[in-house]
C-alpha cells in the first residue's frame, strides 16, 4: 500500500488519485480487481472517508475504475489513450478552412500574427471567475438555470439598445435579436433572404468566412473593390444596374482585412444606391468597439430601413463567448427570430447574463478602454517590427486590429506561408480574402500579435535568400 505525504503541499485526495493511477498503469492493480471499500481504504490510510470518496470519484471520472451498484469499485480494463486532435499539415491546401482552423488551434508556442483575435491575456479581466460569479449572484439562482428567451434577455437587449443609441443607431429592444456570434447572424440573413442564383455583392478583399457561407447558399458573388475610402461606389452602381443584387455585405468600420474605415460621402452614396436599386445592406460591425474614435456607420446615417446591422461581443470579450446580435426593422427581426428558433432554439442564458451585468455595471466600458489602449501600443510595436523586417508599412490603416501589407517583389506567397507555419509563425495570405480566390500580394497581420522580435530575423533571412528588395512592393491599393 502506498504512503501519503501529510506534510507536503499536494492535497491528500490528489495523492491517492496519483498513486492508484500509477498502480493501475503499472499493472500492480490488475484490470477487473476489486478495490478496498471506502471505509477500508480510509482506515488503511488514516484519512477521512470523504477524502476517499473524492479520490474514487476522480478515478471514476478518469475512466480508471468503475462503480458497481452493491458490489463496490473495480479496476477498469485499459482503454486507448486520448486521441490526438486532427491537425492540418502545412503541405495541405491553404484555403479559408486551413486558416480558420489554424487560428482556432494556435497555441502559445506559435506567433499567431495572422489571427483575428485579441491576445487572451488582454481579455482575462472581463471574464474572470470573480466576474462570472458576480453575474450569477446578481442575477439570482432562480433565473440562471432556465432557458433564455429566443430573442434574448430583455434586460440585455435594453442595455445593448442604449449602447447603440449612444452611437447614433436608432435601436430599441424590439429591434434587436441576439445570436450565437456574428457568424450566426450572417447565417440567419442568408437563410431568410437568399435563394440559389441570387446576386450578392461582397467586398474585395473581404471576410473569408462570409464567402464560404454564401457559396454554400448557391448565390452569385459579385466582387466589389475596397479602397481606403470604402467600397468603389462607381463599380457598385454598375453591378446594381446590371445584376440587381439582393444584398450587399460590407464592413464599414475597421474593415477585415485592411483595417480601413469608409468615408461619409461613400456611405451616403451607398445608401442612395440601395434605395434606387432596391437592395438590402448587411453591415458587419464586429470590430467597431476597438475603434479609438467615433466612426460613421450606415445604420447611423440611414437608419434601419435598408440596413441589417450586426455585431458581436466575441472579439472584445472572449472568442469563447459566442454572443452576437442583429439590429434591424421589427419585421426583419421577427423573420430572423423564426430562423433562429428552427436552427438552435435559443442562446446561452449564462453568456447573456454575464454581458448584461458587464454593461449595466460600467465594467464593459472600462474593459473596452483598456483593450483599446493595449491595442494602440501593440500596434506601434508591430508596425516598427514589420518595417524593420522588410515590409512597407507606409499605407497601413491608421488604427485598429489589422495591418494589410504587401510582400516585397520576388516573394511567392504560399511557399512563404508554409515555411512560416513550419517555423511556428501563422500568416494569413491575402488571396484567402478574395471572394473568387484571385491572386493577392498582401498578408493580413494582427496588429496585436506582430511585434515579436523573432519576426525580424525570420523575414529578413527569407527575403535575403530570395533576393527580394524590401523597397520594391506591390501597390498598396491593389490586392
Amino acid at each position: 500500500m502506498f504512503r501519503l505525504d501529510r506534510a507536503g503541499a499536494v492535497p491528500l485526495t490528489e495523492q491517492i488519485v496519483a498513486a492508484m493511477s500509477d498502480d493501475i498503469a503499472s499493472g500492480r492493480l490488475a484490470a477487473g480487481s476489486r478495490l478496498p471499500s471506502i471505509r477500508q481504504l480510509a482506515d488503511r490510510l488514516d484519512v477521512s472517508p470523504y477524502t476517499v470518496i473524492n479520490a474514487y470519484d476522480r478515478l471514476v471520472a478518469l475512466g480508471r475504475i468503475a462503480s458497481r451498484q452493491g458490489a463496490g469499485f473495480f479496476v477498469c480494463r485499459a482503454a486507448p489513450g486520448p486521441a490526438e486532435p486532427l491537425r492540418l499539415a502545412s503541405d495541405g491546401e491553404i484555403d479559408a478552412l486551413w486558416l480558420t482552423r489554424r487560428i482556432l488551434e494556435a497555441d502559445e508556442s506559435q506567433i499567431a500574427c495572422g489571427s483575428g483575435f485579441m491576445p487572451a491575456a488582454w481579455l482575462e479581466d472581463a471574464l474572470s471567475p470573480a466576474a462570472i460569479a458576480r453575474a450569477l449572484r446578481e442575477a439570482g439562482d432562480a433565473h440562471a438555470h432556465v432557458p433564455a428567451p429566443p430573442q434574448g434577455l430583455p434586460g440585455l437587449r435594453e442595455q445593448l439598445a442604449l449602447k447603440l443609441r449612444g452611437q447614433g443607431i436608432p435601436a430599441d429592444a424590439g429591434r434587436l435579436l441576439l445570436s450565437y456570434g456574428a457568424t450566426q447572424a450572417i447565417d440567419l440573413v442568408c437563410r431568410r433572404f437568399l435563394k440559389p442564383g441570387d446576386a450578392v455583392v461582397v467586398e474585395e478583399p473581404g471576410y473569408h468566412v462570409l464567402f464560404n457561407r454564401l457559396i454554400e447558399a448557391g448565390v452569385r458573388l459579385l466582387p466589389l473593390p475596397r479602397t481606403p475610402e470604402g467600397p468603389d461606389v462607381e463599380r457598385l452602381e454598375a453591378l446594381a444596374r446590371e445584376h440587381r443584387p439582393r444584398l450587399l455585405f460590407m464592413q464599414t468600420v475597421l474593415h477585415n482585412p485592411t483595417g480601413w474605415d469608409a468615408s461619409a460621402p461613400v456611405l451616403h452614396r451607398i445608401l442612395t444606391l440601395a434605395e434606387r436599386h432596391d437592395f438590402l445592406i448587411g453591415e458587419d460591425d464586429v470590430y467597431g468597439d476597438l475603434h479609438p474614435g467615433e466612426p460613421l456607420r450606415l445604420a447611423q446615417l440611414g437608419g434601419l430601413d435598408r440596413v441589417i446591422y450586426f455585431g458581436s461581443f466575441s472579439k472584445i470579450l472572449s472568442p469563447a463567448m459566442r454572443l452576437g446580435y442583429v439590429c434591424a426593422r421589427p419585421d426583419i427581426v421577427e423573420a430572423l427570430l423564426g430562423q433562429r428558433v428552427a436552427a438552435v432554439l435559443t442562446g446561452s442564458r449564462l453568456d447573456e447574463l454575464l454581458v448584461m451585468q458587464l454593461l449595466q455595471s460600467g465594467r464593459f466600458r472600462k474593459h473596452v478602454a483598456r483593450v483599446r489602449d493595449k491595442l494602440a501600443r501593440a500596434r506601434a510595436r508591430s508596425l516598427a517590427t514589420l518595417a524593420e523586417a522588410g515590409f512597407d508599412t507606409s499605407h497601413a490603416a491608421e488604427h485598429g486590429p489589422f495591418l494589410w501589407l504587401p510582400l516585397p517583389c520576388g516573394v511567392e506567397v504560399d511557399p512563404l506561408v508554409r515555411d512560416a507555419f513550419d517555423n511556428g509563425i501563422l500568416l494569413a495570405p491575402g488571396r484567402l480574402f478574395m471572394p473568387q480566390g484571385g491572386p493577392s500580394r498582401h498578408l493580413r497581420f494582427s496588429a496585436a500579435a506582430s511585434g515579436d522580435a523573432r519576426l525580424i530575423d525570420y523575414f529578413r533571412a527569407r527575403f535575403s535568400a530570395l533576393g527580394a528588395w524590401p523597397g520594391r512592393v506591390a501597390s498598396p491599393r491593389q490586392p
